[in-house]
């Protein structure tokens, strides 16, 4: 990948992830507006556990050009998914273990915000 390659897919990369915060972030109203604050929170929450380790991840993966050191960037891919996947159960385990979540507006919050990820490709292409 060129080094002009590069800068499109770190583009791209950190395009979805402000994606999937625009998603949660409606999702938060939609919870503030149809229940109460405590369950806008919870899906708030939900979205934040699928972003923010999504977050490191383009961080980690697309710091380096394959023009560069190829090798280089397949070890930042296998560290950002290692990081990504260490900082959900973290982030989870964290979020499970608080007083006053809505079980139900946080899952929503966190299944939705994971869906605007898998199908951004669809609705973003170059």
């Amino acid at each position: 990948m060129s080094d002009q390659g590069a800068k499109v897919a770190r583009k791209s990369a950190y395009m979805s992830v402000l994606g999937q915060l625009a998603v949660a972030s409606v999702i938060t109203l939609a919870f503030f507006i149809a229940k109460d604050a405590f369950a806008a929170k919870s899906a708030f929450k939900g979205g934040l556990v699928a972003v923010i380790p999504n977050l490191v991840f383009a961080f980690f993966a697309f710091r380096f050009s394959a023009a560069d050191n190829p090798n280089l960037v397949v070890m930042a891919f296998m560290r950002g998914q290692s990081l990504k996947l260490i900082l959900s159960a973290v982030l989870l385990a964290v979020v499970f273990s608080q007083q006053q979540l809505v079980y139900s507006a946080f899952l929503t919050g966190f299944m939705l915000t994971l869906i605007a990820q898998w199908t951004a490709p669809v609705f973003f292409k170059h």
